[in-house]
């Protein structure tokens, strides 16, 4: 991956604090609410660090790279593409921008990137961790919570139903049309998580893979998706990829461990793998940067910098991670 240029990591400190800020306001009360145990678990630190160290920090970089910038963002961003500045200068000016937009400016994109983070490392914990029926019932159970056919039953469960009613608020028709379908590929990553683990084959080699990479992009991508366009769902798929094929590297010896099968247990996914997605998702954001104008080499720079830095942390933190 390399190790990232220390000059940028004053914006990648800006986005996780904006991040951090947003979790704390709109995710703590509800796990307060729903699952109190919830903060004396292992599961909780890993909560954090999958919801703002990790998601949070694509749709941000993808409402900054966005063809539509809204007028403050775009504003910012254009400063920076064309002030003769260095890294150094450009973080430190990020940084100090994305504070003062995530306190005075976008407040509902804030809230649901913050949800929708949270959501998505929730149910995947909850489908795997929490749940002792078979395959079956927790689709059918965790599916019901979801499109409220269904009470919870549990505080895991509620806490999922939560975050889910969350994300849904306020939406205009145009948004709730979007919200709807990321929500669709969720439904199909549950069911292809169901068909996972009943061992059934997936023919792509994936191991039922791609249907995660696809509902957690979509999911991500709502809370931005009108300043977006296709180039920008593209480069979040590329990342979603390159996460969980490094994912499943870090989690080899407890997979072989289980009756799941992998893709990297095949030997469909190879360490040359890893490399490939990880510089196709570099190369995917300099060009984001490049088609929507901003293309100057020392903000292209400054910009992969700041990722680098962010996703390198990310993989170290994935790496020493609690299992529960």
């Amino acid at each position: 991956m390399g190790p990232g240029d220390p000059a940028a990591r004053q914006l990648a400190l800006g986005i996780r604090a904006t991040a951090h800020r947003h979790f704390d306001r709109h995710v703590v009360p509800r796990v307060a609410a729903h699952w109190p145990a919830l903060f004396t678990q292992p599961f909780y630190e890993k909560l954090r660090i999958g919801a703002c160290d990790l998601y949070a920090s694509a749709p941000y970089t993808a409402f900054f790279c966005a063809p539509r910038r809204p007028p403050l963002v775009r504003l910012v961003t254009g400063l920076g593409d064309s002030l003769p500045l260095s890294i150094a200068a450009l973080a430190m000016i990020g940084r100090g921008a994305m504070g003062v937009l995530g306190r005075v400016a976008y407040r509902e994109e804030h809230r649901r990137i913050a949800l929708v983070a949270a959501f998505i490392v929730v149910v995947d914990h909850v489908f795997d961790h929490c749940m002792s029926d078979p395959p079956e019932e927790r689709e059918r159970r965790l599916l019901g919570v979801l499109r409220g056919t269904a009470p919870p039953t549990s505080p895991e469960l509620a806490l999922v139903a939560s975050l889910a009613r969350g994300m849904a608020e306020g939406l205009d028709a145009r948004d709730r049309v979007v919200f709807e379908a990321a929500m669709d590929q969720v439904y199909g990553w549950i069911r292809a998580e169901v068909r996972a683990m009943l061992g059934e084959p997936d023919p792509s080699g994936m191991g039922h893979r791609l249907a995660g990479v696809q509902g957690t992009i979509d999911g991500l991508l709502f809370p931005v998706a009108r300043y977006g366009g296709e180039g920008t769902r593209r480069w979040m798929v590329d990342v979603s990829l390159f996460v969980q094929i490094a994912d499943d590297w870090l989690d080899a010896d407890a997979d072989l461990a289980s009756d799941r099968t992998t893709p990297v247990l095949t030997g469909e996914w190879t360490l040359q793998d890893v490399e490939a997605s990880w510089r196709r998702s570099v190369a995917g954001l300099e060009q984001l940067l490049r088609d929507v104008g901003l293309d100057s080499p020392r903000y292209v720079r400054f910009v992969r910098e700041a990722y680098v830095l962010m996703m390198g942390d990310v993989i170290g933190a994935m790496a020493q991670r609690p299992d529960a």
